[in-house]
């Protein structure tokens, strides 16, 4: 039995259904509808997005002159959104270029995505559009991981050219990747493993259709080998629980499972429809399953976080990336089976819960913010200021990196992580006085176990009402305090 590029679907006489790029019409109905969630609040609520709009502020003071002690790295990677939102900040403001940089990589990805998907498996709507749309919105949307997210959607684009094309094409689609590392290099490698493994199940007829999935999980235990090797990690049995991706959508709190429950219970009896048509066999031996495959490894086998040595901050949240992977693998998987009656009217039903709690959720933080706003304005021109995180969910990251968003302009977010973590472009010098240089500073700022030093007065302290959700308090600290304030 040989390597299929997808199952054979029950209409594949028809010319029509194979076409792989849709028409301008459902272009732009597909466009509008996945670019809503950039302009439905008053802000885009992402975690790392404030810190990188904030960031885009102090590049601008950089270039000014205006913020010394403070540099701009030459670095070629992660850098990609940052430089976009840089440009619209000064050109078109701080909000246009939120929303402008977020709705441009969310067009990239979801299309991308969708192409990627068409090309694989042929063109199904009913199964690809609330799919897609529900893992662009997911876990790596909200916490702000945009130049990772920008790289993985030029990635997509570069697959979806490279599958079943000739290798001239294929030559003259690496442009993309190139764009792709000045965002994030780790999408690069992971499509660059991606394309060696279509080309050779596309080229080669082996008698045994597991001989090249073997060979790919023997890669992956080899690189997980190295990477546990050569640097400190952490790894967990409960990555295994993220190989579907279907994860992504778990977002503000126990309420989302219903959605991801409801998308995985879609995706299993999707599948196993698919198995009683064509059975285990000539399933495993297509492409589109051995890649969903080898990336469900991908999430078991390669730790969650790395600490390189040139970086003070660990690359981390690797499981949660490589899971979007697997689920935008499982959708190229499952777009091959036509959707059945049932199905094409509980998709859209569970997209419809999945943004209708994502409104619910963004319209609170937005009115947490306004009071943040409302308070950070009370602090003097200029002035520095740091807050503390209460617990490690999505929700206290966005509240606690909105401080940084409520700084630009008027103060100065002193435990900002960028510039001491070195991996991104602003970087700081000791003593600058606007942002802490070592990261174990920042990390303890957000441990709130920071002792206040004779360098960082005067410094506010902005912090959270346990009694009065959504309200804050405003104090100045003195030297020797620490910067977690008991209610």
């Amino acid at each position: 039995m040989g390597i299929h590029s997808f199952p054979v679907t029950t209409d594949q006489t028809n010319p029509a259904n194979h076409r792989t790029f849709p028409t301008w019409l459902t272009v732009a109905a597909f466009s509008i509808l996945l670019l809503i969630p950039c302009f439905w609040q008053s802000r885009i609520q992402s975690a790392d997005l404030s810190s990188h709009v904030y960031n885009a502020w102090l590049a601008s003071r950089i270039r000014q002159g205006a913020a010394p002690g403070l540099w701009i790295s030459p670095q070629t990677n992660n850098i990609l959104f940052d430089l976009m939102l840089e440009r619209l900040f000064t050109h078109a403001g701080e909000d246009l270029a939120q929303r402008i940089s977020v709705a441009v990589s969310v067009l990239i990805f979801g299309w991308g995505a969708v192409i990627l998907t068409f090309r694989i498996a042929g063109r199904n709507w009913w199964l690809a559009a609330p799919c897609v749309a529900m893992l662009a919105y997911g876990f790596i949307l909200h916490m702000g991981f945009f130049n990772f997210y920008l790289s993985l959607g030029l990635c997509l684009w570069y697959l979806a050219i490279f599958w079943n094309q000739r290798w001239m094409i294929r030559f003259l689609a690496v442009p993309l990747l190139m764009l792709a590392w000045t965002a994030h290099p780790f999408p690069v490698v992971w499509a660059a493993g991606m394309a060696a493994y279509i080309a050779l199940a596309q080229s080669i007829e082996p008698r045994q259709p597991l001989v090249l999935p073997i060979l790919g999980f023997a890669a992956l235990i080899i690189v997980r080998c190295i990477l546990t090797y050569k640097f400190r990690y952490a790894w967990s049995l409960h990555q295994a629980f993220f190989i579907t991706g279907a994860n992504e959508l778990e977002l503000f709190g126990s309420k989302y499972i219903a959605p991801f429950a409801a998308l995985l219970f879609i995706w299993l009896n999707a599948l196993r429809t698919l198995i009683k048509r064509i059975g285990v066999a000539r399933l495993v031996s297509t492409i589109s399953f051995q890649l969903w495959l080898l990336n469900a490894a991908a999430v078991v086998l390669i730790p969650d976080r790395l600490f390189f040595p040139r970086f003070a901050l660990p690359f981390s949240s690797v499981t949660d990336r490589l899971s979007l992977a697997a689920g935008l693998m499982m959708c190229c998987v499952l777009a091959a089976e036509p959707v059945p009656r049932f199905f094409k009217a509980a998709l859209p039903l569970v997209a419809a819960l999945f943004f209708g709690l994502l409104y619910a959720d963004d319209r609170k933080l937005n009115l947490i913010e306004d009071r943040l706003d409302a308070v950070v304005s009370q602090v003097p021109q200029e002035s520095r200021v740091i807050s503390f995180l209460q617990d490690r969910s999505l929700r206290a990251l966005c509240v606690y990196h909105d401080l940084d968003r409520a700084c630009i302009g008027h103060c100065f977010s002193y435990a900002n992580y960028e510039p001491s973590s070195r991996q991104f472009r602003i970087r700081a010098r000791p003593n600058n006085g606007i942002v802490l240089d070592d990261f174990a500073d920042p990390d303890a700022v957000a441990n709130g176990t920071y002792v206040i030093q004779p360098r960082d007065v005067p410094i506010y302290l902005i912090y959270p009402c346990e009694k009065e959700s959504g309200n804050f308090y405003l104090r100045l600290l003195r030297v020797g305090d620490l910067d977690k304030v008991p209610n």
